[in-house]
């Protein structure tokens, strides 16, 4: 995740309005966002870098309940939404 918000654009976009928090998912650290970023993430939203191909954000509103799935320069990535839809992060 840190080279991902290195990056300019989208990643230093996150980097300057969430916050990573404590918890964990499949080996990723979770991030909330402090504003809204992009035109998908809203404020109080959770996401993480899929740990398996580091290629993908997947996000979650602040109750954990999946929203989308976010390429790593911001747009939607339509496929794997559809795929991971149901998801919840564990409490």
């Amino acid at each position: 995740m840190g080279e991902f918000l290195g990056q300019p654009g989208f990643g230093t976009n996150v980097k300057n309005n969430s916050t990573k928090t404590k918890r964990q998912y499949d080996g990723q650290s979770i991030y909330t966002a402090n504003k809204p970023i992009n035109d998908f993430i809203d404020k109080g939203d959770q996401f993480y870098l899929d740990g398996l191909h580091k290629d993908h954000i997947e996000v979650f509103n602040s109750r954990g309940k999946f929203k989308f799935v976010l390429n790593l320069d911001g747009s939607l990535n339509r496929d794997k939404t559809a795929q991971a839809k149901g998801r919840r992060l564990p409490k």
